[in-house]
C-alpha cells in the first residue's frame, strides 16, 4: 500500500497487524502530520459483529484525550475500506521491551506504572472499561513516555449492543476471574489485568501459564500464583503487596480505582527515594568519619595514661570483669557447645504431632492461602513421612476439603459419578454408562476433575469388558432358560414376551451384547 491514499492520509509502511486488520504509518496530505492508520480487514468489514467492534473502538478512542493515551485523529470509509487514524508512537511496546530486558527494576517499574494509572483512570472516568489491558497494548515512546492503546474490545457503558450476555471477552493470560466466568466487567476487572502486567514487569513471567484458553480461565478463577517477591528477591515489599492486592480473586479486595492505586504507587516511590537519600547521607558520614583524626600514640587514652604513670602497659586491661570472664577458654567452649546444640535442634525434623497440629490450625482458618500453606508445609510432608500413621484419615479429609476450596465447582463431576453409581446399582447399566461417557467428554482436560474423569474411564472400561458381559449373561441365564422351556412346551407367545422384554432392557447396553446374541439363537 506504499503511496496509496486513504481519505486525507497517504500510507507508507506497515507497522503492525492484528486480528481485526493492519496498521500503517501514514502522513496527512495538508499538514504532513504522521499518524498510525488502522484499516479493518475487508473480509471482516462485511461482518456486522466485527464492524460494530471496530466502530466501538473508534467511539471509545474519540472520547479520550490524555497525555498517556494515543490521540485519536480521524476516521472514515473510503470505497468500502473502514479506517481510523491515531497518534503514531515511535518506540516499542512494553512486550517488546521485556523481550530483551526480561524484567524491570523497581525505579523504572514505578515510572511506567505511574504513567499507566492516570491513563486508565481517565478511561474509567469516561465510562469505558478497556477489557484488554496487556503488555502489547502499552507503548513506550523513545523518550520514555508511556501510551495506552487498542480499545478494540472496550466496553462503553452507554452502549447496549456489545457482546452476548455471559460472553467471555479478553486475552486469556490477562483475563480477570469475573471475565472468565462470563460475569459483567467493571473497572476492577481492568485493575486485575493491569496487575498481570505489573507481575510480568516485576518478575519476567506471567502469574499463570496453561495449556489452553480453558485451562488459563480455570487458573485465573481458582489457582494461586507465586508472590512476585519469591521470584524477584530484590523487589520492594510494598510493590509485591500492591501487585498481590491487584490480583485478588474477589474484586472487592482489589484497589477501589486507579486513583487510589496511583496514590499507593506514588507513596512507594517517595518512600524509596527517601531511603536512597538516607543511604547517600550515611555514606557521606562514613567517609567523613574515616578521615584521620585520632592517633593513639599522641592522644590521651588508656595506654598513654598508663605510660604517664610509669605503669607497665601490658598489665592494663580495659575490658572489665565481665569481659575477662567471657574471655576464659572454658566459658568459650561451653558457649560454643550451646550454639551448636541450638542449631542442631533447630534443624531437627518436627514430630508428627507438631506437623499435624500446625497443619490443623491453618486448615481451621478456612482461608485458601492458609490451607495451601498447611498442606504444602505440614500435612503433605506428614503424609509422605508416615502414609499409614494415626493421622492418615484426618489428612485425607483435609486434602478433600482443600480440593473443594480450590475448585468450588469441581464437585459437579463427582456428583454425576455418584448418580451413575446409583443407576448401576439399580440395574440401569445403560444409563450409568451414558453418564460416564458424558463425564469423560465434558470434564476431560480440566485439572480439578482429573480424578473423577479417570474414575469414569475405569468404570466404563470395566462395564464394557468381556468379563462384565459374561457376568451379566450368567445372571440372566435362568430367565433365558425359562423362555427356552416355554418355547419347547409350545408356549412361544410367552417366550417371545420374555425375549422382547430382555431386548428392550439390554438393547443400549454394550455389556448386554451376549444376552442379545443368546436371544437371537434361541428364536
Amino acid at each position: 500500500m506504499m503511496g496509496e491514499r486513504l481519505g486525507k492520509w497517504t500510507l507508507s509502511t506497515e507497522i503492525g497487524r492484528g486480528g481485526m486488520g493492519r496498521v500503517y504509518l501514514a502522513q496527512e496530505d495538508l499538514t504532513g502530520r504522521q499518524a498510525a492508520v488502522k484499516i479493518l480487514s475487508p473480509e471482516l468489514a462485511v461482518d456486522q459483529g466485527f464492524l460494530g467492534r471496530f466502530q466501538r473502538e473508534i467511539e471509545a478512542l474519540s472520547k479520550l484525550s490524555h497525555p498517556h493515551i494515543v490521540q485519536f485523529f480521524d476516521a472514515g470509509n473510503d470505497a468500502g475500506r473502514y479506517f481510523y487514524a491515531m497518534e503514531y508512537v515511535p518506540g516499542e511496546s512494553l512486550e517488546q521491551l521485556l523481550d530483551h530486558k526480561k524484567r524491570i527494576n523497581a525505579r523504572d517499574f514505578l515510572d511506567i506504572a505511574l504513567q499507566i494509572c492516570p491513563a486508565l483512570k481517565h478511561v474509567h472516568d469516561h465510562g469505558i472499561i478497556h477489557r484488554d489491558i496487556k503488555l502489547s497494548n502499552i507503548l513506550i515512546r523513545d523518550d520514555g513516555i508511556v501510551k495506552l492503546t487498542d480499545f478494540g474490545i472496550a466496553k462503553v457503558f452507554a452502549t447496549t449492543t456489545l457482546t452476548q450476555t455471559g460472553g467471555v471477552v479478553g486475552t486469556a493470560e490477562y483475563i480477570s476471574p469475573e471475565q472468565a466466568m462470563g460475569k459483567p466487567v467493571t473497572k476492577k476487572s481492568d485493575i486485575y489485568s493491569l496487575g498481570v502486567v505489573f507481575y510480568y514487569m516485576a518478575t519476567g513471567r506471567l502469574p499463570f501459564e496453561g495449556t489452553g484458553f480453558l485451562d488459563l480461565m480455570h487458573k485465573h478463577r481458582y489457582a494461586q500464583f507465586d508472590k512476585p517477591g519469591k521470584i524477584a528477591f530484590d523487589l520492594p515489599y510494598e510493590i509485591d503487596e500492591t501487585i498481590c492486592q491487584m490480583l485478588e480473586k474477589d474484586p472487592a479486595q482489589r484497589p477501589p480505582d486507579c486513583l487510589v492505586l496511583g496514590k499507593q504507587l506514588d507513596s512507594i516511590r517517595r518512600k524509596l527515594e527517601r531511603k536512597d537519600q538516607g543511604t547517600r547521607v550515611d555514606q557521606s558520614d562514613t567517609i567523613a568519619q574515616t578521615k584521620p583524626a585520632f592517633d593513639p600514640r599522641t592522644s590521651p587514652g588508656p595506654i598513654t595514661l598508663a605510660e604517664r604513670h610509669g605503669e607497665d602497659a601490658s598489665q592494663y586491661d580495659p575490658r572489665g570483669p565481665i569481659g575477662r570472664f567471657f574471655n576464659r577458654p572454658l566459658v568459650l567452649i561451653v558457649l560454643l557447645l550451646l550454639c551448636v546444640g541450638t542449631i542442631v535442634y533447630a534443624f531437627l525434623p518436627p514430630s508428627s504431632e507438631t506437623l499435624f497440629r500446625k497443619g490443623s490450625e491453618l486448615m481451621a482458618s478456612g482461608r485458601l492461602a492458609d490451607m495451601e500453606t498447611a498442606w504444602k508445609d505440614y500435612l503433605d510432608p506428614l503424609s509422605r513421612r508416615d502414609p499409614n500413621g494415626p493421622y492418615k484419615d484426618d489428612i485425607e479429609k483435609y486434602r478433600l476439603r482443600l480440593q473443594e476450596t480450590r475448585h468450588p465447582g469441581a464437585n459437579e463431576a463427582r456428583h454425576f459419578l455418584a448418580e451413575a453409581d446409583r443407576r448401576w446399582e439399580a440395574g440401569d447399566a445403560a444409563g450409568a454408562m451414558i453418564i460416564w461417557r458424558n463425564v469423560i467428554a465434558a470434564f476431560g482436560g480440566m485439572e480439578a476433575d482429573e480424578k473423577a474423569v479417570e474414575a469414569a474411564k475405569k468404570k466404563l472400561a470395566d462395564a464394557e469388558s468381556p468379563q462384565a458381559q459374561a457376568n451379566k449373561l450368567r445372571r440372566v441365564r435362568p430367565i433365558l432358560d425359562r423362555a427356552d422351556e416355554l418355547k419347547k412346551q409350545g408356549k412361544r407367545d410367552e417366550a417371545e414376551r420374555i425375549w422382547s422384554a430382555l431386548e428392550s432392557l439390554y438393547r443400549n447396553d454394550p455389556a448386554g451384547r451376549e444376552i442379545l446374541e443368546a436371544i437371537r439363537k434361541s428364536r
